[in-house]
């Protein structure tokens, strides 16, 4: 592995390490969408699915991460469109259809 690479890996790994989710946002979220309004969570399970919410991200961004290196180290444009090409500079950028593009086999994995 190239020094670039593994610094790469390391930042990433460290941002990931930093992000949560806020459990009483996410307490509020589940609360706002329950059909009965006596119906309680509990903090484990509020903090279980913080859990999962943060794997589930990280994954996304990892696999998004992954699709656009592979991407740019065969020189490849983005859907076949001729407007957005990846370059190794473009493949540390992220946008929507990036991840829209990783999203069907993301979603079946979990």
């Amino acid at each position: 592995m190239s020094s670039d690479s593994e610094s790469s890996e390391a930042s990433s790994e460290a941002a990931a390490a930093v992000v949560s989710f806020n459990s009483k946002t996410l307490a509020r979220l589940f609360a706002e969408h329950f059909e009965r309004p006596d119906t309680r969570i509990s903090a484990s399970a509020v903090e279980a699915s913080a859990e999962y919410l943060r794997i589930f991200t990280r994954e996304a961004i990892w696999r998004t991460d992954k699709a656009l290196k592979d991407a740019a180290a065969a020189g490849e444009r983005v859907d076949g469109k001729q407007t957005r090409r990846i370059t190794p500079s473009r493949a540390r950028m992220m946008e929507a259809e990036d991840l829209e593009r990783i999203a069907g086999t993301l979603v079946l994995d979990f």
